[in-house]
């Protein structure tokens, strides 16, 4: 019993250490984190030593200060099993915008499956099963790691990018702002300063044939905020109109509007018979239009008239394209 105190005081003795070190990103002196831990200076040398030996905590030193390489290591955290389950179900959620195999959430699932209850654990593991046959890309996990890497640390990165009506692609330097899976288009975005157009653009992960980390450093403007960027936005694409769009669902969808939340400034209100009017305040894109097509004839757009007209007209051209064949 008392080694087994022991060695969970060394546990414990440790995780407080890595705390103290990402706390102190300048580093600190192995005498002062002695004296945090309560344990003598030889002592805080041997659980450095088993921080890198047996936690591969990437520890650095110099001038006589200890500290974490920035970004390559995170201290161990706890969840309640309602906060387990809130990271399970949004790992689900990025698994069905890209049906494809991603190791950093089998990784990541692997963890967390080892501290929840069994019937989580069971559904845990049937979607690590399931990962494992899904299709791999490494392309694709490499820009994004490269992505996530960059945003972390502000560092620009150099991409060979294919503009959807580019013939080659382009080369252009870009500094992340933020990274941004979008349901509807099944795929993952990085808002990104672009040196090439010289102002903010979205950029599908997807298209980016190549990708450099660069050493050269830069801040995200303090003004920039993603949620309020993408909050006129249908999807991803913004542009700068907003428009009031008013959308008349049949009765037999009225509970599904009434129901469900597409926008955040979405207004929904049940009419005399028996419909839903949905009124949004947003940017209208191609997504947007998709969207509205998808429900065939039970949703009539009310406004804008210019909305209605192009719903209209791409109605129209599918008509006459299935009468042709």
């Amino acid at each position: 019993m008392r080694r087994g105190g022991k060695e969970y005081d060394r546990l414990a003795r440790l995780q407080r250490l890595i705390y103290i070190l990402n706390q102190n990103p300048g580093g600190i002196g192995p005498e002062e984190l002695a004296r945090q831990c309560g344990v003598t200076v030889r002592q805080i040398y041997r659980d450095r030593k088993a921080l890198e030996d047996q936690l591969n905590v990437p520890v650095w030193a110099g001038r006589g200060k200890w500290g974490i390489e920035p970004g390559l290591y995170l201290p161990p955290i706890s969840f309640t099993t309602p906060e387990a389950m809130t990271v399970f179900l949004a790992s689900r959620l990025l698994l069905a915008y890209s049906n494809a195999y991603n190791p950093s959430i089998v990784s990541t699932l692997t963890k967390l499956n080892s501290v929840v209850p069994g019937p989580l654990r069971d559904q845990i593991r049937k979607t690590i099963e399931w990962m494992e046959k899904q299709r791999r890309d490494a392309v694709f996990v490499h820009t994004l790691e490269t992505l996530a890497r960059a945003w972390i640390e502000g560092r620009r990165v150099k991409i060979l990018y294919w503009a959807l009506d580019d013939r080659i692609p382009k080369e252009r330097i870009i500094e992340p702002y933020f990274i941004q899976p979008a349901a509807w288009e099944h795929a993952n975005y990085v808002i990104a300063h672009c040196s090439l157009a010289d102002a903010i653009r979205v950029f599908k992960v997807e298209r980016i044939e190549r990708i450099q980390l660069l050493d050269e450093h830069y801040s995200i403007p303090a003004e920039f905020d993603a949620n309020e960027y993408l909050s006129p936005a249908w999807g991803i694409t913004v542009r700068d109109e907003i428009e009031t769009v008013k959308l008349k669902f049949a009765p037999e969808l009225a509970m599904i509007a009434e129901e469900t939340i597409w926008h955040p400034s979405q207004v929904t209100k049940l009419q005399p018979d028996g419909s839903a009017l949905v009124t949004m305040r947003l940017a209208i894109n191609i997504q947007l239009q998709a969207f509205i097509l998808g429900w065939g004839e039970k949703v009539e757009v009310l406004e804008p008239e210019s909305l209605r007209k192009d719903i209209v007209h791409t109605a129209r051209r599918m008509l006459e394209m299935y009468r042709a064949k």
